[in-house]
């Protein structure tokens, strides 16, 4: 019994962990640090920090601007379930 209960434990903590991770994705300090990481992708930024779940589109008077953002990539951030915040049109 106290063996499944160990076992359950841990295979609780590792998909905790898993899913903090997918909550915060990377983000950068400059815009070309992002641009290097994922080539392919836009670059936006987003309050990382704050895993707030929205991003800012560049050309958004956010982009950049916010205290807790960070540059990142957005199919990095929309795999993890961010959007596109409301202001960006």
């Amino acid at each position: 019994m106290n063996i499944l209960a160990v076992a359950l434990s841990v295979a609780c903590l590792a998909l905790a962990s898993t899913s903090a991770h997918a909550d915060n994705p990377k983000g950068y300090k400059t815009e070309a640090a992002a641009k290097k990481h994922c080539p392919g992708d836009e670059v936006v930024w987003g309050n990382v920090e704050s895993r707030s779940g929205a991003y800012h589109l560049k050309g958004n008077k956010n982009y950049g601007a916010t205290k807790d953002g960070a540059y990142a990539c957005r199919g990095e951030l929309e795999k993890a379930g961010w959007h596109a915040a409301k202001n960006n049109q």
